[in-house]
């Protein structure tokens, strides 16, 4: 009889340092290892690799269960197979018998995203989970229950619903059900082998909800300068207002002198030599061959905020690993601080990305950089260029003039 258990592998160890979790099958004293849609970090084991985190005792248990379940269909024939024969028996099952929980499946892929460092996303995904869950009225999805009806009515639900509730628009809702739906017919069927556990594509038979056309989150020159003129509160390290103020008004900047780094970056960043900060863009390393890697000068108004956030330990580039505890709370805190400079400034809302926005504004309409540079600033890559960008070696030095030409602009 076959047995299974849940195992991780130290060799095993992905880039982004997280761990597939396997399903080990022996039968016949031989071994295969069934992959899982779930990744763990060290945190979720102990010192020998075994499982400690509780949600995936419970995910891979329930697996396992299953598994055993189809093999002791099998009863006394499983003596004569080989455990590939097993391994097969169980992956190839017959459709109709099989499932998936596509509400689990999404949960677990939200917790990649957060166990990897991707809050942003994760909260995404989060948020459309619910809504679903809200919907169908149960906690427990079939994917089987994905249908062009059932889209179509979740969508009209969606849209019947407060949006200041919502905080969606019902495109991005669906459109992450698709994103999960589409990993999981990626992952189960087969059609090489001719195994098609997912057959249906409900998205292909919809016409999505229009995605709407963001609001331009840009400021003009006159408020970023009055913003690069605000006086900061002093600096006495307590979590009350006026320390969050000066946290935010000085990201801000820094995020605009560092031509528009994301608050994740900032916070994960290593690489500081030489007078440039070098990382991959978190964003979207994982989808580009390059890692979205981008080297940026620090220029002279940056200096000091840089001086004044460093990190201590040499761990990273900034200390904000050691002010708060993980993303969450960092974004918190910036948000709570932008209300602060918004209200000094007049506006309605601040939020931090409009310090990439703006700096790619102001790059181009005042600046008068051209756009295929403000674009490669931005560390962002055309699908027409990406084979000849193969063949080009990498200059920062087109984004180094075009940041100091924002920053004179700015500084007047």
């Amino acid at each position: 009889m076959a047995t299974f258990k849940a195992e991780v592998y130290a060799h095993q160890k992905k880039a982004d340092g997280t761990y597939n979790i396997k399903i080990r099958v022996t039968h016949n004293q031989r071994k295969k290892y069934l992959a899982t849609p779930w990744f763990v970090t060290r945190e979720d084991l102990t010192r020998s690799m075994k499982i400690k985190n509780q949600k995936y005792i419970d995910y891979t248990d329930k697996l396992i269960r299953q598994y055993r379940a189809k093999c002791d269909r099998l009863g006394m024939a499983s003596k004569g197979m080989t455990v590939e024969e097993v391994v097969d028996y169980i992956l190839q099952d017959k459709p109709e018998n099989w499932d998936l929980d596509i509400a689990d499946y999404m949960r677990a892929h939200i917790q990649h995203l957060r166990d990897t460092g991707h809050e942003g996303n994760a909260n995404s995904y989060q948020i459309a989970l619910n809504s679903l869950v809200k919907f169908v009225g149960h906690d427990s999805i079939s994917v089987k229950e994905v249908t062009v009806q059932m889209l179509k009515g979740w969508a009209e639900w969606i849209a019947s619903q407060d949006r200041i509730t919502t905080g969606f628009a019902p495109h991005n809702y669906l459109s992450k059900l698709r994103a999960i739906h589409n990993m999981a017919k990626r992952e189960f069927n087969d059609e090489d082998a001719g195994i098609i556990r997912i057959p249906n594509s409900p998205f292909t038979h919809i016409e999505m909800p229009k995605q709407p056309v963001p609001e331009k989150r840009a400021l003009t020159l006159k408020q970023m300068k009055a913003l690069a003129n605000l006086p900061r509160g002093e600096y006495d390290m307590r979590n009350g207002t006026v320390n969050r103020y000066n946290l935010a008004l000085d990201l801000f900047m820094l995020s605009f002198g560092l031509v528009g780094m994301n608050a994740i970056d900032l916070y994960c960043c290593t690489d500081c030599k030489g007078g440039r900060i070098t990382y991959e863009r978190m964003k979207t390393k994982n989808r580009r061959a390059d890692r979205a890697k981008i080297s940026i000068k620090i220029q002279p108004e940056i200096q000091p905020i840089v001086d004044r956030y460093r990190d201590p330990t040499g761990e990273r580039v900034f200390k904000f690993h050691l002010m708060y505890s993980s993303m969450d709370t960092f974004h918190h805190a910036i948000r709570s601080g932008l209300k602060k400079v918004a209200e000094k400034l007049g506006l309605d809302e601040l939020d931090f990305y409009a310090a990439r926005h703006t700096w790619a504004t102001l790059a181009q309409n005042d600046a008068g950089i051209d756009k295929w540079t403000v674009h490669t600033s931005l560390n962002h890559v055309d699908e027409v260029t990406r084979i000849t960008d193969t063949y080009i070696k990498k200059s920062w030095e087109p984004i180094d003039k075009a940041n100091r030409k924002v920053l004179n602009l700015v500084n007047g």
